[in-house]
């Protein structure tokens, strides 16, 4: 097979330098000694700092004070009383690197219905982690099902009058999506967002559609997004609930005190010292609407208002200060030789990069899009690819992915899904939208096979050279750079602006309140 790059280009970087092995890094492992020159000319400008890429700004915005917005955006994201039993936040499933590692009651099962994966028969199980190979998935536990009766008058509570309505699946558990959750930091460089892109870039200020609302934000996937799980029945609300009006989220949380169950450092970046503070007491959410949006109806307008003030503070989470970054801006000691060698394969002969494209690692960014269409090289939505998980074929595909949501209505978006980008990588496993594979070694190792669901796959992964089995120790070399090159210490650390408020997870950590300096120093 024809490597898109040219067999010259794989000699020519050989040549300088990739011969000879290099000392043993760690322990049996060895890594190839690779010249800075060859990694740096096997880039091609298909990756920079991420701190060269502009983040994209709304256009349209009803914000009036975008500090006063991060600040609201991120007391909505991290609180409780948010979820319809009080318990459950928008960061209940992403505290962990803007992601769920949780591991009991977090799998779903398939279109058979049946729990049969990783140890786990039933509903509120602990799964053992590992690969799946049949339809379930691991997903993110929400809430037990329970239909909306009305808002509490107790201020003081944070949950809603509810009436039970056990799942016919998770019966009175909790329940489960059944797809992967994906980080939020960094997803403000996507055009749309969940695995399947169904939240747009046009905010309407209502729902994640795009389609006709109460307001055109360009440039607001985030804003879209946000507005999906708030009010589902199963990841945060008691079905029935809406965003306006009397009986809507925004009604329950204007009048109630911000994160009044958490607790908040002193010296968080956003929340800290009297950032919560109105005067003499402590602020409710409709004062904190009012610093952010002005002279707005709030409780008639409350889906724009979620929508853009957690849009706000997560257009703030951008994590481009890795080893990759800093190495690419100079700093050839920011990798070490066996990560240097992990990116050249990355690079060249893995051509993981067809994806994987540009500093946000991601053909699924804007940036992308812009520079080469929104159509792939499949013929479907750019940005998404059927990478052969799980097979789409047959009357009864397990998930047809983009298919749902194509603008292109190409063959290729059957079971496509998007891009996500990398950065964090080794922080957030599982991997894929079903949660099917448990390891970053296990990744690689699928795509290294990529022959076996051939009929599946898209271009782009039929493009992995095949000359990659001939390398020695590639796999371990590429696992590190993923691991541990392309991950943000202050993310790691949870160092501003990845600092957060006390947080509860349901089957989950309880999570302490973490300031400004996080738990340690970085490079």
């Amino acid at each position: 097979m024809r490597h898109k790059y040219g067999i010259g280009l794989l000699v020519a970087v050989v040549a300088a330098g990739c011969a000879a092995e290099a000392e043993p890094v760690g322990r049996d492992e060895s890594a190839m000694s690779l010249t800075d020159t060859a990694v740096m000319g096997s880039l091609q400008d298909r990756i920079k700092p991420l701190k060269t890429v502009r983040v994209p700004a709304p256009k349209g915005s009803a914000i009036v004070d975008q500090a006063a917005a991060v600040r609201l955006g991120k007391a909505l994201f991290w609180d409780v009383q948010a979820g319809g039993d009080g318990q459950t936040a928008c960061a209940s499933c992403h505290y962990a690197a803007g992601a769920d590692t949780r591991t009991k009651n977090t799998l779903a099962p398939g279109p058979d219905g049946r729990f049969a994966s990783l140890g786990v028969t039933a509903p509120d199980q602990e799964l053992t982690p590992g690969n799946i190979d049949n339809d379930d998935r691991v997903g993110s536990q929400g809430v037990t099902s329970m239909r909306f009766v009305g808002l509490s008058e107790d201020l003081a509570s944070g949950a809603d009058r509810c009436e039970p309505a056990p799942s016919p699946v998770f019966g009175e558990a909790r329940q489960v999506t059944p797809r992967n959750s994906s980080t939020v930091i960094g997803s403000v460089f996507m055009r749309e967002l969940f695995w399947d892109g169904r939240a747009r870039g046009v905010f309407n200020g209502v729902d994640l559609t795009g389609e006709d609302g109460i307001a055109r934000v360009e440039a607001s996937a985030l804003a879209s997004q946000a507005t999906g799980p708030a009010n589902d029945p199963i990841e945060m609300s008691c079905a029935g609930r809406g965003f306006n009006g009397p009986g809507g989220l925004g009604a329950k949380l204007l009048a109630r005190r911000a994160l009044q169950h958490q607790h908040v450092d002193p010296t968080d970046g956003v929340l800290g010292g009297s950032a919560l503070r109105c005067g003499d007491h402590a602020c409710t959410y409709r004062e904190l609407v009012a610093a952010a949006f002005g002279d707005l109806d709030a409780e008639a307008k409350f889906s724009l208002v979620w929508g853009e003030a957690i849009q706000a503070y997560e257009a703030t989470l951008v994590p481009d200060d890795t080893p990759l970054d800093r190495y690419l801006s100079g700093d050839f000691a920011a990798l070490t030789d066996r990560q240097k060698y992990g990116f050249w394969v990355f690079l060249a002969p893995g051509n993981c990069v067809t994806c994987h494209f540009g500093a946000e690692l991601s053909d699924a960014s804007w940036a992308f899009a812009e520079q080469n269409g929104l159509v792939n090289q499949d013929g479907g939505d750019v940005g998404y690819h059927n990478v052969g998980v799980r097979p789409v074929s047959g009357p009864s595909p397990e998930d047809l992915g983009r298919a749902s949501f194509s603008r292109t209505a190409a063959p290729a978006d059957r079971g496509a899904f998007k891009t996500p980008s990398l950065r964090n990588v080794g922080l957030t496993a599982p991997y894929f939208h079903n949660g099917g594979k448990a390891t970053l070694a296990d990744v690689v190792t699928f795509y290294g096979n990529w022959s076996e669901h051939a009929d599946d796959v898209s271009i782009s992964v039929r493009q992995i050279s095949s000359l990659v089995a001939s390398l020695p120790n590639y796999k371990d070399a590429l696992v590190d750079f993923l691991q541990n090159g392309l991950t943000d210490c202050r993310v790691a650390q949870e160092r501003a602006p990845f600092d957060h408020p006390s947080l509860d997870v349901p089957n989950g950590p309880r999570l302490a309140a973490v300031g400004a300096e996080g738990h340690g120093v970085c490079p």
